[in-house]
């Protein structure tokens, strides 16, 4: 959460300073107990314990990047010289720590008071063209569900440097993203043993995913069937009838299931409704990119025609 990142930008930046703090504490004992004239027999803190000395040296080196001032002084020559890099040193450190956090909290306020925006001009556009209630809460639920699982997990459209990658490794990732969820379904886990290359070709060019929201209708009998569904996230529900004189059957969906695979092997026009039970996300396989690949490898048309032909008996 927004939060966690401030608490995180804070103890990072914390720790960095007490190793900086550590280092510069160990360095300025070592200086002051080089000789008599150093500040550790002026303060008699030479004939005291290895923590008390520790204590101290740490004491004086946080005073420098703090307006807070340290009892001890600088006697020697060196020890004056080191006093004034240090000064240095935590001007430019404390600036830095304070711009750090600062801009983190920035970026997070910022953040927010945006989504708080558009939530009430959300709610203004509702109240204005008369959104039924119904619809306003459906509508409600499912941004917010997006705006968590967006914190949660990184979508690819926020990431810039990805529109950077070269072709084949856009398709490398491509390929990592949707070759596993393919491969659970048989026929493109023979596709991915016979040939990699046609497999990592439908994932790049075949291959879309989508956000339903609860109750949103997935697609409705009668449609043409131009995608093979895969179900990543949620669960959805098939009605479907018979006949005129039954009743619907029912049919529940979740996440690792695939439908509409049908489509892939002959025209094919929906049967039933498929009607989302909860936020789901879908990968989908378009159907005619599928049949374009195919055909223009005839060793996966040949193998991809027999799974077909066992489908369909």
């Amino acid at each position: 959460s927004e939060w966690v990142t401030i608490v995180f930008a804070v103890v990072k930046n914390l720790m960095t300073m007490l190793a900086v703090n550590h280092l510069l504490a160990c360095a300025w004992f070592a200086i002051g107990s080089a000789g008599r004239d150093g500040w550790v027999y002026a303060e008699g803190v030479v004939d005291k314990g290895v923590g008390f000395q520790y204590v101290v040296s740490l004491n004086w080196s946080l005073a420098q990047f703090t307006p807070g001032a340290s009892p001890i002084r600088p006697r020697s020559l060196a020890e004056r010289y080191f006093s004034v890099m240090v000064l240095a040193l935590g001007l430019v450190m404390a600036t830095c720590f304070m711009s750090s956090i600062t801009s983190t909290m920035a970026s997070v306020w910022t953040l927010n008071r945006y989504n708080c925006t558009q939530h009430v001009l959300l709610k203004k556009f509702m109240k204005q063209n008369k959104v039924s209630r119904a619809l306003g809460s459906r509508i409600n639920r499912y941004v917010d569900f997006m705006l968590s699982s967006r914190l949660q997990r990184v979508h690819a459209t926020k990431v810039h440097f990805l529109a950077l990658l070269s072709g084949p490794l856009h398709i490398e990732l491509q390929t990592e993203l949707f070759g596993p969820q393919l491969s659970n379904h048989p026929c493109f886990q023979q596709i991915s043993v016979a040939s990699k290359p046609v497999l990592r070709e439908m994932c790049a060019t075949a291959v879309e995913t989508t956000n339903f929201a609860k109750n949103d209708m997935l697609f409705l009998g009668g449609k043409e069937a131009k995608l093979m569904w895969f179900l990543t996230l949620g669960s959805s529900v098939y009605r479907y009838r018979v006949n005129r004189h039954r009743p619907s059957v029912k049919v529940r969906l979740d996440t690792g299931s695939w439908f509409v695979e049908v489509a892939l092997w002959m025209p094919w026009q929906h049967v039933g409704e498929m009607k989302a039970l909860t936020e789901v996300d879908i990968v989908s396989v378009i159907v005619s990119k599928f049949r374009e690949i195919v055909t223009n490898h005839r060793d996966i048309y040949l193998l991809v025609r027999t799974y077909a032909f066992k489908f369909r008996h």
